[in-house]
């Protein structure tokens, strides 16, 4: 039921799957289909090409990820089983929990991991261990197979107490994965393989179309291998001659070859419908050139850009940069390109911590570790997302610029007894000459100018009345308690104080808020979902 078609992927596999959407569209308007790639940026390109390059009508048409598709069958299945199993239903989990757990079962004390010395990892070390653990379960290793193998001599002698130690983890994250009911994406996929042969989803559609890989791990291999079995199947593979293939053409011929018993390689499309300038066999233009740091790399990207735009009439969205990893650029991407007038659009992600609604939130849950020091107290304060309501003001104006200065002349360091300076105290005069103010230190904002500035009572008391409120209601935080327990205190908190939309699902004001803003903060309650998953674990913990 296995249909191969080999071909270069643009533009001959991207026109071919076109053409077979097309013609069963024609046949049957109404024809169920899916087409399955692996990311969700390919999910969306796919998209495009059908609906806006090609125009086709996409009616009953799914498409979806891998995740996506192991997802679906993984629901339809749980529907039928009704009710009663709903406890049994599998909670995904992120990388942070596992590797929390690997780090549990290494102070258990296991016997055979003596090898790995985990009592002696450092903490930047424990995510390294969890993706080498994690690329056993994807390859489906049997850790006991693994195990016995060690036993009997099949490795080399001085690995031998690693890998026993590395099997022995493995294991026993299995074990517990299973106790706890949580697993990876590739779990749920490998769930899902017993019940492909039953779906009535898949039995629906008219074709499956897997498009966009070249590689697969062992897991999404055999969830493939499931499917074929049982539905329409059609493959569009990278396949051509060429050492380019090499790769693409030893996992065809090991993997995927005997499930079909013949590849169909792709008519080449015709020069009215090709946008490309090479044929497959033809050796690409390349050409090498040198560049110092993130900075110089990027500069002379754009100016390369800019010459094919200006010189050879290239539009902008025909052109494509990648880099194997982007992470060291991300500091600088987006000004570079902005700088030369460049539009583009990026899989780059930045640090949620480099967001100020981030840092606030941060600077929030670090306050009682820090004394309530007073840069980041006034940091909250002044914050754009803080929540000041009307009645705490008491019609006062807040002057945060002004606070500042209050805070540096009465000498308020940390402490609540420091701060309790601003209920007392009369009004302060003092005088700021050339951008410095009395008792600030290097980090502290400062205050451009020179002159004498009086800084009323009634600021000082608003002041006060925000400063301890805040030290009131973050000392009431528990000290200590189950993840589920801190991570909801602290999210109550946050809520109280900082006016970011999308963290709490019930906030007032979010239909205000912009897109931008609204998916900051589901990103960020993201990763408070990650903690509170740290729950399933059971274990005591404190802010410290």
């Amino acid at each position: 039921m296995l249909r191969v078609v080999t071909g270069p992927f643009h533009p001959d596999l991207e026109l071919a799957l076109v053409e077979e959407v097309r013609q069963l569209k024609a046949a049957d308007p109404l024809a169920p289909l899916a087409v399955v790639v692996p990311s969700d940026p390919l999910r969306h390109r796919v998209k495009w090409l059908l609906c806006i390059e090609q125009k086709l009508a996409l009616l009953d048409v799914r498409v979806l990820t891998f995740h996506q598709l192991a997802l679906h069958l993984y629901n339809e299945q749980h529907a039928l089983r009704g009710a009663d199993e709903r406890h049994l239903r599998l909670e995904l989990a992120q990388d942070l929990l596992f590797e929390q757990l690997l780090s549990r079962i290494a102070r258990r004390g296991l016997p055979g991991l003596a090898g790995l010395e985990l009592s002696n990892l450092p903490p930047g070390a424990w995510p390294a261990l969890w993706a080498t653990v994690r690329d056993l379960k994807d390859a489906t290793v049997d850790p006991m197979v693994a195990l016995r193998g060690v036993n009997e001599g099949l490795f080399e002698l001085e690995e031998v107490p690693k890998l026993q130690a590395l099997f022995t983890i493995y294991a026993a994250v299995r074990e517990a994965g299973r106790a706890l009911n949580v697993g990876s994406v590739d779990d749920l996929a490998s769930d899902v393989i017993p019940w492909v042969s039953s779906s009535r989803f898949l039995s629906r559609l008219q074709r499956i179309c897997y498009y966009g890989f070249y590689d697969l791990t062992q897991v999404q291999l055999s969830l493939f291998e499931s499917v074929a079995a049982c539905a329409p199947v059609t493959l569009y593979f990278p396949l051509v001659d060429g050492p380019a293939f090499e790769f693409a053409r030893r996992f065809f011929e090991r993997h995927l070859g005997a499930l079909a018993s013949a590849s169909e390689p792709v008519v080449p499309s015709s020069a009215g419908e090709s946008t490309s300038a090479r044929r497959p066999g033809e050796q690409p233009q390349v050409r090498i050139m040198n560049a110092v740091g993130p900075d110089d790399e990027l500069t002379l990207v754009c100016k390369e850009i800019l010459t094919l735009v200006e010189t050879n009439h290239y539009r902008f969205a025909e052109i494509g940069v990648v880099a194997r990893t982007l992470e060291p650029y991300q500091a600088v991407l987006r000004r570079t390109f902005d700088q030369h007038r460049i539009p583009f659009l990026s899989t780059a992600a930045s640090p949620i911590l480099q967001e100020p609604a981030a840092k606030a939130l941060l600077q929030l849950a670090r306050l009682p570790l820090t004394g309530f020091y007073r840069v980041p107290v006034l940091d909250v304060l002044t914050s754009p997302f803080y929540r000041v309501e009307r009645h705490e003001t008491a019609g006062i104006e807040p002057r945060p610029d002004l606070w500042r200065l209050a805070v540096g002349s009465l000498g308020i360091t940390r402490g609540e007894e420091e701060w309790r300076r601003l209920a007392s105290a009369g009004q302060v005069e003092m005088w700021v000459g050339e951008g410095q103010g009395q008792g600030m230190e290097p980090d502290d904002e400062r205050i451009e100018g020179a002159g004498r500035v009086q800084i009323e009572v009634a600021q000082l008391r608003l002041l006060w009345r925000l400063v301890s409120q805040l030290i009131q209601d973050c000392r009431a935080l528990p000290a200590q308690g189950s993840m589920a327990d801190l991570t909801e205190a602290f999210l109550t908190l946050a809520a109280r104080y900082l006016a970011i939309p999308g963290l709490v699902s019930d906030t007032s004001d979010e239909e205000d808020s912009s897109d931008r803003l609204a998916a900051l903060g589901a990103a960020i309650r993201g990763v408070f979902a990650q903690l509170h998953q740290l729950e399933r674990l059971g274990e005591t913990v404190s802010w410290d």
